[in-house]
C-alpha cells in the first residue's frame, strides 16, 4: 500500500467518529490506571499489592473472556460496546467518590478493578470485531494502525496528565475524568453507523451453545499460524505486559515521586505512538507469517535493559523503545488474525487473543508480584523478561527449521473449508 494511504483513514467521518469517542475513552482509563497504581502503593508500598490489584483488574478476562468473545458474535456489537461503555462509570466514579474522602482501602480498589476487569473482557472483543465492520477489509490493516495512534496518544497524554493532577489536586480527579470519558465513549457510539457488516446479529437471549464454544476453539487450535500469533501474544502478556503495575517501585527508587511516574509512563507511551504513527503512514501489513516475532523479542531485550539501569535517563530510553516493541508486535498480530479469521467467528477470535493477551495477566502479574515480594523487583523483571525472550527465540528457531519463515501471507484462512463449515 503506498504511504498516502495510511493516515487519511481518520478522514472519513464514521471512522473518525468511533476514533474520536474510543480516544476519548481510553484517555480517561490511562489516566485512572496510573492513579490507581500510585494510590495503592501509597497505601500499601508493597509492590505485591501493585500486582495483586493488576491481577484483579485483568482476571475476569480470563473467567470471562470467552463469553465476552461469544457474545460479541451473537449480538449487535456496537450496542455491546454502548452498554459496557456506560456501566464503566459506575465503577470510576465510586472509586474518585472514595478517593475524595480519603476512605478508599485496598481491599476496595481491588473489588472495583474486578468489576471493571469483568465489563472489559465483553468491551475488548466487540471492540476489536467491529473494526472490521467500520471499514472495508482492504483497509483493516490501516484501521488497526490509526487504532494503535489512538492508543498510544492517550497513554502519552494521560500519564503526563495523570502525574500532574496527581500532585496538584489528588488521585480523585483522574478517577471523574474517567468516568467522564466513559460517558464521552458511550455517547459517540449512537451516532456510529456499521456499513460493512457482514453477518447480522440481532439482539436476542438465547441458552449458550457448546457449538459455538466449539467452533471457535476448533478454528483457532487446526490452523498452524493462528496457534502461533496467539502463542506469542501469550508469552508476552505472561511473561513482559506485567512489568507495568511495578512501574510505581522503579519510580520510587529513583525517587522520582508522582511526576517521574508519570513521565516513566509517558516515555513508555511515547515510544509506542512514535511507532504507532510510523505504522499508520506506511500502513505496512504483514508480508510474512512470522513478521510480528522481532518486534516481539525486542519487548523483553529492552525490559530487561531497563531492569539493570541505574540511571534514570537511560531507563526512559528503555521504556521508549519496549513501548514501540509492543505497539509494532501487537498491531501485525492482530492485523492478521483480522484478515485471517471469517466474519461470522471474528468475535470468538479476537476473543482468543483479548484471552491471550489480557487474561495471561492475572498468572504474570502474580508470577512478577511474587518474585518482587521475595528477592525485589529489579530480580523479577531480571528474570521474567529473559524468560521471555528465550521462549520467542525458540519460537522463531522452530519456524526456521521448518523453512515457513519466508511463506508469505498469500493464501486468507477466510475462505477456507473449515471456516465455512463453521
Amino acid at each position: 500500500m503506498e504511504m498516502a494511504k495510511g493516515i487519511p483513514l481518520i478522514t472519513d467521518g464514521n471512522y473518525r467518529l468511533f476514533w474520536t469517542g474510543q480516544g476519548l475513552s481510553w484517555l480517561g482509563s490511562v489516566m485512572q490506571s496510573v492513579a490507581q497504581g500510585w494510590l495503592v502503593w501509597s497505601l500499601t508500598g508493597s509492590p505485591a499489592h501493585l500486582a495483586l490489584t493488576a491481577v484483579m483488574l485483568s482476571l475476569p478476562v480470563l473467567l470471562f473472556g470467552v463469553l465476552g468473545g461469544i457474545s460479541a458474535d451473537r449480538f449487535d456489537r456496537r450496542t455491546l460496546l454502548i452498554v459496557t461503555q456506560l456501566s464503566s462509570i459506575v465503577p470510576s466514579l465510586m472509586l474518585g467518590a472514595l478517593a475524595f474522602r480519603g476512605a478508599a482501602t485496598t481491599p476496595v480498589i481491588m473489588a472495583l478493578a474486578f468489576f471493571q476487569g469483568a465489563l472489559n473482557a465483553f468491551d475488548v472483543p466487540a471492540r476489536q470485531a467491529l473494526l472490521a465492520e467500520l471499514v472495508p477489509r482492504e483497509q483493516i490493516g490501516q484501521a488497526v494502525a490509526c487504532n494503535a495512534v489512538a492508543f498510544n496518544a492517550t497513554r502519552l497524554l494521560g500519564a503526563a496528565a495523570a502525574g500532574c493532577l496527581i500532585a496538584s489536586c489528588g488521585a480523585a480527579s483522574c478517577f471523574f475524568i474517567n468516568a467522564a470519558s466513559f460517558l464521552a465513549g458511550g455517547v459517540t457510539l449512537f451516532f456510529v453507523r456499521v456499513p460493512y457488516r457482514r453477518v447480522e446479529r440481532p439482539v436476542r437471549c438465547r441458552p449458550l451453545s457448546v457449538a459455538e464454544l466449539r467452533g471457535g476453539m476448533r478454528f483457532v487450535m487446526m490452523h498452524r499460524e493462528i496457534t502461533l500469533l496467539l502463542t506469542s501474544v501469550l508469552l508476552v502478556g505472561l511473561l513482559a505486559i506485567p512489568f507495568v503495575p511495578l512501574l510505581p517501585v522503579f519510580a520510587d527508587s529513583f525517587a522520582a515521586g508522582p511526576r517521574g511516574l508519570g513521565t516513566m509512563s509517558a516515555s513508555l507511551g511515547g515510544g509506542s505512538l512514535l511507532a504507532a504513527l510510523w505504522l499508520a503512514a506506511t500502513a505496512r501489513l504483514p508480508q510474512r507469517r512470522d513478521d510480528h516475532l522481532p518486534a516481539g523479542m525486542l519487548l523483553p531485550l529492552a525490559l530487561l535493559l531497563f531492569a539493570l539501569s541505574t540511571n534514570y535517563l537511560l531507563s526512559l530510553v528503555a521504556l521508549f523503545t519496549a513501548g514501540a516493541a509492543v505497539v509494532i508486535f501487537l498491531a501485525r498480530v492482530n492485523c492478521s488474525l483480522q484478515q485471517n479469521c471469517p466474519d461470522r467467528l471474528r468475535g470468538r477470535v479476537m476473543g482468543a487473543y483479548t484471552l491471550a493477551l489480557l487474561g495471561a495477566a492475572p498468572i504474570g502479574s502474580l508470577l512478577v508480584g511474587a518474585i518482587a515480594a521475595c528477592t525485589g523487583a529489579q530480580f523479577a523483571l531480571i528474570l521474567t523478561s529473559s524468560t521471555c525472550a528465550a521462549c520467542l527465540v525458540v519460537l522463531r528457531l522452530g519456524r526456521r527449521r521448518e523453512g515457513t519463515t519466508a511463506t508469505p501471507w498469500g493464501s486468507s484462512l477466510v475462505g477456507s473449508d473449515c471456516a465455512r463449515d463453521w
